[in-house]
């Protein structure tokens, strides 16, 4: 275990202690009183309550200083759980994982498994978020269109993408008539930091097109002491790994492409630049926009998914809008990014998170 100075200890108890507040507020009704909050150094035990006259609520530091801040606030609210079980609703007993928990993290969509030893905790949260075999299979279909999407014929790339977006609606008409229970999961995608309106069309059109739903939420990076905005989207394990993929992968083709558009222009500086990233997203969702019209001729209509709103309201009950707005410095270089917007195809090739690096989806 590294040696973290006191400095940051005392700002990720902070953060904690914030977290709790805000967890209280949304999940609890504000029914609880802040306990003593404290770090350990189990490598056993992700977190503990410890009731009565202790009041005791601890996180392992092992876990904060190993895992993204999303990991230790599931614990955190794991253990707020079994807190409001012992002071709200008055339950002692001897099995601290009873009834009026399970009801209680159900109620909420709070893990009630986040417990016991770390490394177990964090490979059995993974395993549930992985895709299955059998939408490995559709994933893996939708991989390859993908890869026929970077042909340089433009008909044959269109073409290509169309039918991966068409083939994943299909497969999500097909998952509604099921009643079995979905397996729903939620993830942070991107880097902590500002919002912007660039990141914002992109979230609105990956939730309108994707079969995800998307929340701008708070975010904490505990090793560099920052907080800021962060991504979070909900969904099946096969549509989400497919959302963050095009989240990224607008990302990077944006810059790519007003790179390639300032050459070609011989324009100096960046001041033009969201705009024409502005006019490459609008063009973009006005292209996707124009292919649920399509769809719709083929009865193919997607009208969202009530489970999936269930499980996104359970985890955001107080849900508040907010929208951005932008301007246009130069219409000419909006028009330009429309026009491209409108000819982008998704293909297999462009991952990560905007620092250069290429990967391929998986």
């Amino acid at each position: 275990m590294p040696d973290i100075d006191n400095i940051l200890k005392t700002a990720w108890v902070r953060q904690l202690k914030a977290d709790w507040k805000t967890a209280n507020f949304h999940y609890f009704k504000d029914s609880m009183h802040l306990p003593s909050l404290e770090l350990s150094y189990s490598e056993d035990v992700l977190g503990t309550w410890r009731g009565g006259y202790y009041r005791r609520l601890s996180i392992s530091i092992i876990l904060i200083n190993n895992y993204t801040w999303e990991y230790v606030q599931e614990v955190l609210y794991h253990e707020m759980a079994h807190q409001y079980v012992e002071e709200v609703l008055e339950i002692r007993d001897n099995l601290p994982h009873g009834e009026a928990f399970k009801r209680i993290c159900r109620e909420n969509g709070i893990d009630p498994t986040a417990t016991g030893d770390i490394q177990s905790w964090v490979e059995k949260r993974n395993n549930s978020s992985s895709v299955s075999s059998e939408n490995y299979k559709i994933l893996d279909k939708v991989h390859k269109l993908l890869a026929l999407a970077q042909s340089p014929n433009e008909h044959e790339a269109q073409n290509a993408m169309s039918k991966a977006h068409e083939f994943l609606l299909k497969h999500n008409l097909s998952l509604l008539d099921v009643q079995t229970e979905w397996n729903y999961i939620y993830k942070q995608i991107g880097e902590v930091g500002r919002r912007n309106p660039i990141k914002s069309i992109i979230s609105a059109l990956i939730s309108k097109f994707f079969f995800v739903e998307a929340i701008w939420t708070f975010g904490y990076d505990q090793h560099k002491n920052r907080s800021g905005q962060v991504l979070e989207i909900y969904g099946t394990p096969e549509n989400v790994e497919m959302a963050e993929y095009v989240y990224d992968y607008l990302q990077n083709i944006s810059e790519l492409l007003w790179a390639e558009y300032k050459r070609r222009e011989k324009i100096k500086g960046n001041r033009h630049r969201r705009t024409f990233i502005y006019g490459l997203l609008d063009g973009f969702y006005n292209k996707l926009d124009s292919r649920v019209v399509e769809n719709q001729s083929k009865k193919l209509v997607w009208m969202g998914d009530p489970r999936l709103n269930e499980f996104y309201r359970r985890r955001n009950p107080r849900i508040a809008r907010s929208s951005s707005r932008y301007s246009r410095s130069c219409q000419d270089t909006y028009n330009s990014g429309i026009t491209q917007g409108k000819n982008l195809v998704i293909h297999k090739g462009i991952h990560g998170k905007g620092n250069g690096i290429v990967k391929f989806l998986n």
